[in-house]
């Protein structure tokens, strides 16, 4: 078996010295020769490497030029010699480069299995190894193509997760979820158990034929202003080169309905023909302060990990769509990303 092993840095690529942590080149090296050290214990040590590091950094650090980096590896690789690639990411925004990369990757008959790390791989506390051991087994296992996530929360079980459903961590917490509990599968005595029943659908977008295939050159990560409730909320208006806006809500769905400066906000907005985006409503009871979105001129999203959304919309952003085209595909259902479709 032969897997492509793509470095970006993170925790996983990283080394603790003088108590900080830093990305180091040489840990790739160090994470194959520890699987090694498992799998032969297992008797299961058939697998080459390929290695390939288009950019090393702590993944709090990324950007659009990474972004392309990463995308221009993988375009172009030589993915009929391989089974399956694994990249290794920092756990601060996986959810954003495994979005982005399910979004763009077209080669769906391979998995792309994303790793990372909770502590540098020498800490005893590190789930790095497992989480790296499991994204092996589940290419070896050949269950299905598509972009996912291995990764084992503490006390718990190796999981699969689609790439675009992860949520954001939680503070103070290494956990990784995917929306609603809707992961691909788990391992258990080291065979892949398949939770999810449906029918695949490795739709991307560009075989979903949005016109968007990657990063075009001269882009950056401007464009979206991203806003978040709070109690006492006060609007600011959207300041020069904003073409779209990503509105959070509260658990329940909700934002505060009679906040200084909504109205204001909305009809700016509205005259400057810039789309608000409602994420993390959809779903559950209909309090009385949501009716306000219509009101407004709010586009109300389809359940989905916000993480997954900001990507989205920011893809659309850079491909220059318009505001009419980007609702249409901001509500269409892409690599699994839309719950309920």
């Amino acid at each position: 078996m032969k897997i492509l092993l793509v470095f970006t840095g993170g925790t996983i690529g990283s080394t603790e010295n003088g108590g900080f942590v830093s990305p180091d080149k040489e840990k790739p090296y160090k994470l194959v020769s520890m699987y090694r050290e498992r799998a032969m214990k297992n008797k299961d040590n058939d697998v080459a490497f390929d290695i390939l590091t288009p950019y090393q950094i702590l993944s709090e650090n990324i950007n659009c030029n990474n972004f392309r980096l990463l995308a221009d590896c993988l375009g172009n690789a030589r993915k009929d010699m391989y089974d399956g690639i694994i990249i290794t990411h920092g756990t601060d925004t996986i959810q954003y480069t495994a979005a982005f990369t399910a979004y763009i990757m077209e080669c769906y008959n391979i998995p792309v299995v994303f790793v990372s790390a909770n502590y540098v791989l020498e800490d005893t506390r590190s789930n790095g190894i497992i989480n790296f051991y499991y994204a092996v087994e589940f290419i070896r296992q050949k269950k299905t193509g598509g972009v996912f996530v291995s990764y084992c929360n503490s006390g718990g079980v190796p999981q699969i997760h689609y790439a675009a459903r992860l949520l954001g961590h939680q503070a103070y917490s290494d956990s990784l979820y995917s929306i609603g509990g809707l992961y691909y599968g788990y391992f258990n005595n080291g065979q892949f158990i398949c939770k999810d029943t449906a029918k695949p659908d490795n739709r991307n977008m560009a075989a979903a034929g949005t016109g968007i295939t990657g990063v075009p050159a001269g882009s950056d990560m401007s464009g979206i202003m991203v806003v978040h409730p709070y109690p006492g909320m006060y609007y600011t208006m959207p300041g020069d080169g904003i073409k779209a806006v990503l509105h959070y809500t509260y658990h329940s769905g909700t934002i505060c309905s009679n906040a200084c400066g909504l109205g204001q906000f909305a009809n700016y907005t509205k005259e400057n023909n810039i789309p608000v985006f409602i994420t993390g409503a959809g779903d559950g009871a209909d309090y009385e302060s949501i009716k306000c979105y219509n009101r407004l001129g709010f586009y109300v999203l389809p359940k989905a990990s916000p993480e997954a959304m900001y990507i989205k919309l920011w893809l659309c952003i850079i491909n220059n769509k318009s505001a009419d085209e980007t609702a249409g595909i901001m509500y269409k259902p892409l690599a699994h990303d839309i719950i309920g479709d």
